[in-house]
């Protein structure tokens, strides 16, 4: 399918392109060593109009006659190739808060929260996983009790993008109902400093290591009926669409990972030579690296599709599944290829795929495993 750009469009992605190799790929390897989520390169990119691309001009944004996911998705691609773990976060914090909020919150609230998040000051972040409910959302023990004006939550939320450096939190609590109910859940927005509110320290992770994930305790954290985002009761509902597309756009990082390890490999295997010849010369290593480039070119076609379902208004539960289980062990796959058309040297920090494959995991375990979205891929495609 093809997709044009604007010319304005165009600025925006050579924008993304110069951020991501000026400004963070020089410490993309410093913060992943440290575990360090750079937040004074988050404030840059939100002073670039980076931050605010799916948020209407009136609440700090950029957008302007609506967002446009398929050039964000592009956008990602190339952030992703000089640090998937700082595109995760920023992502984080302007989807899966910003984009919440701006879908289920009132005036007063896109005009409080949205402004901050666009421009870099705050960072946002979305409680919904649990110690005992991850991939079972509706089972939730998270509950908050109605006291007059006010919403009393106590529980606790556990692998958190940046629970430990936000400034916002969306946490869906049961107000009704019993676990495994889709309705009875409702959503808040909670902020730093309220009291009963904490958070813990960074988990130590395998990748995506400059992007912080943690727990959020809740202990007798009073809200005012003004902080719930969305109706009441109407929370997983919401949490349903958020995540359709959450699992579509989650697949642009992972795309972004192996056109990097392509790179990387086209220029080693023309450099490098074995019995008097480059590797590029080689069969074996034709294949593996025509297998990523197909893999490649799919996973970013069809992302474009679903994404632009998406903005028809369409639902898109089994295809955005597809989208992510494809896109997401493609990733995976070229960074091991890559690996070992490297050889020893991929094994070393040196040439950057040991850090790519790392970070490509994740996705195949976040924002929904790959086996949960098979189950729900069935599911459509057997109801339909």
């Amino acid at each position: 399918m093809s997709y044009e750009l604007s010319g304005e469009a165009k600025m925006t992605l050579d924008l993304a392109r110069k951020f991501a190799k000026n400004d963070i790929e020089p410490i993309a390897e410093e913060i992943d060593v440290k575990g360090e989520f750079p937040r004074d390169l988050y404030r840059k990119m939100g002073e670039l109009g980076l931050l605010g691309m799916r948020f209407p001009v009136e609440y700090g944004g950029s957008a302007e006659g609506g967002s446009d996911l398929i050039l964000g998705a592009m956008c990602n691609e190339e952030l992703a190739k000089a640090s998937a773990g700082f595109v995760l976060s920023a992502g984080a914090s302007t989807f899966l808060f910003g984009n919440n909020v701006l879908e289920l919150g009132t005036d007063d609230q896109k005009k409080k929260y949205l402004p901050r998040i666009a421009s870099g000051e705050a960072i946002g972040c979305w409680g919904l996983t649990e110690p005992d409910a991850g991939s079972d959302a509706l089972g939730i023990k998270t509950r908050a009790t109605q006291d007059g004006d006010f919403w009393i939550i106590n529980g606790r939320k556990t692998f958190i993008t940046n629970a430990p450096i936000a400034d916002y939190f969306i946490v869906i609590a049961r107000t009704s109902g019993v676990p495994g109910e889709i309705t009875g859940g409702t959503s808040f927005i909670l902020e730093r400093g309220m009291e009963g509110l904490e958070t813990g320290k960074p988990f130590e992770k395998m990748g995506m290591r400059c992007s912080p994930t943690g727990e959020i305790f809740l202990d007798n954290v009073r809200v005012h009926k003004s902080n719930m985002l969305g109706a009441e009761g109407m929370g997983f509902l919401g949490m349903m669409k958020s995540l359709d597309i959450e699992r579509a756009v989650a697949g642009a990082i992972n795309i972004g990972i192996a056109q990097a390890c392509l790179d990387i490999c086209l220029k080693y295997i023309t450099e490098r030579k074995q019995f008097g010849r480059p590797l590029a010369k080689f069969q074996l290593i034709q294949g593996k690296v025509a297998r990523i480039y197909r893999d490649i070119e799919l996973s970013r076609v069809y992302l474009r599709h679903v994404l632009t379902m998406i903005n028809e208004g369409r639902r898109v539960t089994a295809e955005a599944g597809v989208a992510k289980w494809f896109a997401t062990e493609m990733g995976t796959n070229a960074a091991l290829e890559a690996i070992q058309i490297l050889g020893g040297y991929g094994y070393c920090r040196e040439y950057k795929v040991e850090r790519y494959m790392r970070d490509a995991k994740l996705l195949e375990i976040g924002a929904g495993t790959t086996e949960i979205n098979k189950l729900l891929i069935a599911k459509m495609i057997i109801g339909k």
